[in-house]
């Protein structure tokens, strides 16, 4: 068989000519490295001619689905996802509710609160002003100098 010019793959391409033109062709690019190369330089040449990333399907697919059942399907899919979030809520708030009484039925939350209530109680009694501290070594310091003199009043 003869070479494939790059004009009669982009024919072959464009689906233009006959199918048993295109069984020859496609066997020939089996043994054929020259025919290979000119098939693939059609095929970029003809990526590139089309703008794929302009062109929206989505969008006149759902119309036309929404044009033939009258908008059903739209609304179904909206009523259902609606649905599915109200039921999510509900056991997320149910599971919440659950281990919130499980908590309680084991007294998780007083020993909790009777812990707090006891750093508050040791934090109240740590609790003295930087000046009522420095007085209160202060004092103990003189008591303890005073002490000693005594003492030392006392063995003379």
């Amino acid at each position: 068989m003869k070479h494939v010019s790059e004009a009669e793959w982009a024919a072959y391409l464009a689906d233009e000519i006959p199918e048993a033109l295109k069984i020859e062709y496609e066997n020939h690019l089996y043994s054929c490295d020259k025919c290979l190369s000119a098939y693939m330089e059609a095929m970029e040449r003809e990526e590139t001619s089309v703008d794929i990333e302009g062109f929206d399907i989505a969008g006149p697919v759902m119309d036309s689905i929404s044009r033939l059942n009258g908008g059903a399907v739209v609304e179904e899919a909206k009523q259902h996802r609606k649905e599915k979030s109200v039921r999510t809520i509900t056991r997320h708030y149910l599971i919440a509710a659950g281990f919130t009484i499980l908590l309680m039925a084991g007294g998780v939350f007083q020993s909790l609160t009777e812990y707090v209530d006891s750093v508050e109680s040791s934090s109240d009694k740590k609790k003295q002003s930087l000046t009522d501290g420095l007085i209160d070594k202060t004092f103990n310091w003189m008591d303890t100098i005073e002490k000693k003199n005594k003492e030392g009043f006392r063995n003379e």
